[in-house]
């Protein structure tokens, strides 16, 4: 009796314990949040991956022209050295080869303030104030006066007219983020169609897996039945193998349907970046469906889409705007432009510098002004090498440039193309799924009057419903191409 007792107290414990998991497991299964395909589309958007690093590096380019547009303004430096010492005799600090070195003795500049602002490409104007150890010490007026050095000085490149080394980069930049912003843009349409084109081989995979279940059934069905005729002595054995063998095939399908349905699904979710607890509703599950059963928002490209009319002789008035459109051509200009900058940089470093200064020293109470010449008088031939290495690339770049528009000229005839055999292959599937619907009338009747088996109606109406997916599958890839036209085209 206390056996028992111990018994059933232990099952009302793991009672307790297990039924909260389960439901707990239960209610998160059914919390699982359903979206549609417009919604996963958006979120994918925002989400992918690949668009997010895109975004990534815009803003870090974004952050890379603020720090050097910061190095515009007004600069200032303090320097005092040293703070603190030890030692027998007066200690400073010394520059030794690019280093600071300590140093006895002497009267050296305790403190440096410089400050330096870019008013213009080349034109900048800087001062300096530094205050030696000795005016600390100082008991005159006329002694701290003598410790402090001060000066300020004007400084402009009159020739040739050139960029400074901030300015490049800041040019450089500056084309770096127009171009990864236009091909960001690029890029997010571009994604959109691939999330809609995965839809629709999910949504096509799906309906095969029910075929295929729809198959297998039968052929279990038609097993029974011949195994059914070799007990009525009816049949025979190579009859109910070949039904065997039949039902494994339909089976195995069923399974590989089934493992490639999952696996293309997981990697869509994947390239969307969904959460965990977000599921995307599929064609035939979604409120607001249009006719033929599909999302209401697929079903208004499918109507843009075949609106659109796009013809061979008209393509030639296309192409221009098209090409000024392409994110790749627009990139290539501003590569051009960067290769044309690099080569007057270049040339301008063969010329004669002539640089301005004015300025007024404090210490010893003068203005002035000069003006400097440099100029490199032989270098072996490497200026003319620089020259010819600059006229090189930029030519090379046109030549690319040049390249690219016949590719793209190319690559639209052939969408184009695509797009005339696209509507000729829907209209062979249409054709095609009349002829089995004229079929299915036939034998509908013949059902009906019993001359043909239940095993032959189904047969013939999984024909019917093969040909639909057919025709399906040959208007999607018409939509899928369509989009990417109208996206290639600019229209």
């Amino acid at each position: 009796m206390m056996k028992i007792n111990k018994k059933i107290r232990r099952f009302i414990l793991s009672f307790i314990i297990i039924t909260p998991l389960v439901m707990g497991f239960l209610t998160s299964i059914s919390q699982a949040k359903e979206i549609t395909l417009q919604e996963a589309i958006e979120w994918g958007v925002q989400h992918n991956y690949d668009l997010e690093e895109a975004r990534y590096n815009i803003e870090t380019l974004k952050r890379d022209l603020a720090i050097l547009d910061a190095g515009k303004a007004l600069q200032v430096n303090l320097e005092v050295t040293p703070l603190w010492g030890l030692g027998g005799e007066e200690i400073s600090l010394s520059d030794s080869q690019n280093s600071k070195q300590p140093s006895s003795g002497g009267d050296t500049n305790l403190l440096n303030l410089t400050a330096e602002k870019i008013i213009a490409d080349d034109l900048n104007i800087s001062a300096s104030l530094s205050c030696k150890a000795s005016g600390l010490t100082a008991g005159s007026l006329e002694e701290i006066t003598e410790a402090i050095q001060a000066n300020i000085q004007l400084e402009k490149q009159i020739y040739p007219q050139a960029y400074t080394q901030t300015e490049q980069q800041i040019f450089q930049t500056e084309s770096n983020l127009k171009k990864k912003t236009e091909e960001l843009a690029w890029e997010e349409t571009e994604k959109q169609i691939d999330f809609l084109e995965s839809y629709l081989n999910l949504s096509r995979l799906a309906q095969q897996l029910s075929l295929a279940e729809e198959r297998q059934q039968l052929a279990a069905q038609e097993l029974e039945r011949v195994q059914e005729q070799i007990r009525l002595g009816e049949g025979g054995y190579q009859q109910e193998a070949e039904a065997k063998i039949a039902l494994m095939e339909a089976e195995n399908e069923v399974f590989n349907l089934k493992q490639t349905l999952t696996q293309q699904q997981k990697e869509w979710y994947l390239e969307l970046n969904l959460p965990a607890d977000t599921e995307v509703k599929l064609e035939g599950e979604e409120e607001g469906e249009g006719e033929d059963g599909e999302p209401a928002y697929l079903e208004n490209l499918r109507s843009n889409m075949e609106e659109l009319t796009i013809e061979e002789e008209n393509l030639e008035t296309l192409l221009p705007p098209a090409l000024e459109k392409h994110y790749q051509i627009k990139n290539a200009y501003l590569d051009q432009e960067s290769n044309l900058k690099e080569v007057e940089r270049v040339r301008n470093e063969g010329k004669p510098q002539i640089n301005f200064y004015n300025g007024y020293d404090l210490s010893e109470d003068y203005w002035y002004v000069m003006l400097d010449l440099s100029f490199k008088l032989a270098d072996g031939g490497a200026q003319k090498l620089k020259e010819e290495e600059a006229e090189a690339v930029l030519s090379q770049q046109e030549k690319g440039l040049d390249q690219l528009v016949k590719t793209l000229q190319l690559e639209m005839k052939q969408l184009v193309a695509e797009d005339h055999y696209n509507q000729l292959n829907l209209q062979a599937k249409l054709a095609a799924l009349e002829k089995e619907k004229s079929a299915k009338n036939i034998l509908e009747k013949q059902y009906e009057e019993k001359i043909i088996s239940s095993t032959q109606w189904q047969n013939q109406l999984m024909a019917l419903a093969e040909e639909e997916l057919k025709v399906k599958e040959a208007q999607d890839t018409l939509l899928i191409n369509r989009l990417r036209l109208v996206h290639l085209l600019g229209l």
